[in-house]
């Protein structure tokens, strides 16, 4: 029976854990504008902020202490943009707020916001054949049990808690849990009624058309922000699908951040639009930016480390679709 490392298994939950701090919502903002919005209308005005989890180090070893039989493993989606696995049960009151998907290797992503800034974040992340061994990763006192498979739980600042196991030695899921009284027992019930998902897409509204020959494809996230539903698609440099983003593409009911710059007019999609150079301001650094306000209102912005003439033609050339929003707001299904 193929043991994991210690030095791998370490390595692969700290990866998760520093990932899942730089894509945390903020929950207040998004539970207002929940409050907030339309209960006829299936498109609500919602709203998704990233900010900073402070991260636990993982000072204990982690120990492979127990083994388990392992079912054998199903194929990984051919499509990294399907989300493989959901919860069949959560906490009354939670909303699904956000989806997110990268190529293999990297995680998909959902959340969940519930009463009281409650917080829950599913990610799943694919197992390379290196790690496909028997998933036992935790040291007595944060062991968990999932249907009869060893899994951790460790505890993260602010009222938190991190669940990590593999269903099927095929995903890694790992689930973190804000806000929420009694989070180990919550997170092991939610883990424990975790079912395949292998229908559902991170599917929004725009796709690519033409990209510079030296980047490609690399994300695709739904999510809310106060003015609706957002899409925003992000490209890396040809071959390296989990680096970060060059570009960022965006479909959104709110314009760019200005930061005090003025734009510089210029026609975009054939409309009155403009670009703002690189700058400094509230938000930090931010990359030069070509933007335009659409028919429907809705802004059209892509931003990133190129100059503004390929800003443009990657604006120009992006296709606006149907996208689906229909799950946002709603419990699991």
């Amino acid at each position: 029976m193929t043991r994991l490392s210690e030095e791998n298994t370490e390595d692969l939950i700290r990866e998760s854990l520093e990932h899942l701090a730089t894509r945390a919502p903020d929950g207040a903002e998004i539970r207002d504008a929940l409050s907030q919005r339309p209960r006829s209308r299936p498109k609500m005005a919602l709203a998704l902020v990233a900010a900073a989890v402070a991260i636990i180090a993982l000072g204990v070893p982690l120990g492979l202490r127990a083994f388990t039989s392992v079912p054998p493993a199903s194929a990984r989606n051919a499509d990294w943009s399907v989300l493989p696995y959901k919860p069949g049960w959560l906490p009354d009151g939670f909303q699904e707020t956000s989806r997110g998907a990268k190529p293999y290797p990297a995680p998909q992503e959902r959340v969940w916001i519930g009463p009281g800034m409650g917080n829950l974040q599913l990610t799943s992340t694919p197992l390379s054949d290196e790690r496909s061994g028997p998933w036992t990763i935790a040291p007595a006192p944060n062991q968990i049990i999932v249907h009869g498979k060893v899994g951790m739980a460790v505890e993260m600042p602010g009222q938190g808690m991190m669940l990590t196991w593999s269903p099927d030695n095929v995903y890694l899921l790992s689930l973190t849990l804000f806000n929420i009284k009694d989070p180990r027992a919550v997170g092991e019930r939610i883990a424990e009624a975790m079912v395949p998902d292998n229908h559902v897409r991170v599917s929004g509204e725009l796709r690519f058309g033409r990209l510079p020959a030296d980047l490609e494809l690399s994300g695709v996230k739904t999510f809310m922000k106060i003015n609706g539903a957002t899409t925003e698609l992000e490209a890396t440099s040809a071959g390296q699908p989990t680096a970060a983003a060059v570009v960022t593409a965006s479909l959104s009911g709110e314009g760019p951040e200005l930061s005090g710059a003025q734009p510089v007019p210029l026609k975009v999609k054939g409309r009155d639009g403009g670009y703002l150079p690189e700058r400094d301001g509230p938000l930090g650094h931010q990359y030069g930016a070509v933007s335009v306000q659409l028919e429907s209102g809705r802004w059209l912005t892509v931003s990133g480390k190129r100059d503004q003439a390929t800003l443009l033609d990657i604006a120009d050339n992006l296709q606006v679709i149907p996208g689906d929003y229909g799950w946002i707001g709603k419990p699991p299904e």
